[in-house]
């Protein structure tokens, strides 16, 4: 009957850090998709002002 307990409880906590373990690379993942997606947005930033510039430079260009 101690074999069991103990299995038992060994098979509990093998779960619970597994558990843990799992939301720690979840974190990590999640925060690596964060920084993604705010770089992916500056980028765009970037991108629309450049265009935004070359469209200003076209505009005076007609006018003159």
């Amino acid at each position: 009957m101690g074999l069991k307990k103990i299995l038992s409880k060994f098979c509990i906590m093998k779960k619970v850090r597994d558990k843990a373990n799992e939301s720690e690379s979840d974190a990590k993942k999640s925060e690596n998709i964060a920084s993604e997606q705010e770089e992916m947005k500056e980028e765009q930033h970037e991108l629309d002002l450049k265009e935004n510039y070359e469209s200003d430079e076209k505009y005076d260009e007609s006018k003159d």
